[in-house]
């Protein structure tokens, strides 16, 4: 499932075979794509860039390309000289001298304007893996987050800071011993700030490295998510599933190391 981590080494991955190229050719599904197709031919790629979960492709003609992978969306990339995977789902196909750059079945690809693109991403929270998280601007944010809402529903929603989706979401709340059906009420300024240090510690070692993991063993290996009914990598109790937050999204969790009620209330 593609969260910040993804889309930060996808755009690693790119960048070698794109950025300071021009491209040679371009294809995919996209209205988009196929619409602007003769304006992207022979501009020259300036910059790949990320913010959560989004990539943004950026060409010196003005115009950006805008990627959101949704649930299943993949990104490919092939050295020169190397032949592409197939055209099942392909969305976007850019190639240069170096190689080309497919992304498939990804639900958003854009092409617009920088500054088009840009408002339609200004709702945005800070993104966890900028080189230097904004804690002022995500305080502010959290400190008007619905009370009544869950902690589950404060760590998707992307207005408040961008790049958790329903992974870290449960290995998150894991580490910081935090049932994922508490409301907001509950969480205090500092607890808040430590589910986002929390979140940007796990995600940064994986936005560097294919697969991931976030109990530090290589593997792929997690703490709680898809691990229904298996024991806890903890104290072995059963790891337990459930739809929680509104719109309800699945979770796991540890009832022993994730008390109904926080230890020490």
């Amino acid at each position: 499932m593609p969260e910040g981590d993804s889309y930060t080494y996808a755009a690693h991955r790119m960048r070698p075979v794109l950025v300071g190229s021009r491209i040679e050719s371009v294809d995919g599904s996209s209205p988009a794509v196929r619409r602007r197709s003769g304006q992207m031919i022979g501009a020259e790629i300036t910059d790949i860039r990320t913010a959560g979960k989004h990539l943004l492709i950026d060409l010196d003609s003005g115009l950006s390309i805008h990627i959101h992978l949704g649930m299943t969306g993949a990104v490919r990339v092939c050295a020169a000289g190397a032949r592409p995977a197939g055209r099942g789902g392909l969305r976007l196909s850019l190639s240069t001298e170096r190689g080309t750059v497919e992304v498939m079945s990804a639900p958003t690809v854009e092409v617009d304007r920088r500054s088009v693109l840009a408002r339609g991403l200004k709702h945005l929270g800070p993104d966890l893996l900028a080189a230097e998280f904004d804690q002022d601007r995500f305080e502010l944010l959290a400190s008007r987050f619905a009370g009544e809402r869950t902690v589950s529903d404060f760590l998707l929603d992307q207005r408040v800071m961008t790049g958790i989706g329903n992974v870290y979401k449960s290995e998150v709340l894991f580490l910081e011993s935090t049932r994922p059906g508490r409301l907001m009420a509950t969480i205090d300024r500092d607890s808040r700030l430590a589910l986002a240090q929390r979140a940007r510690r796990l995600m940064q070692p994986n936005a560097r490295r294919p697969g991931r993991s976030t109990t530090g063993r290589p593997g792929g290996e997690l703490w709680v998510y898809g691990r229904a009914e298996r024991p806890c990598r903890r104290c072995r109790t059963a790891i337990v599933e459930g739809w929680i937050g509104d719109p309800p999204r699945i979770t796991y969790w540890c009832p022993a190391c994730q008390p109904e009620t926080p230890r020490g209330a």
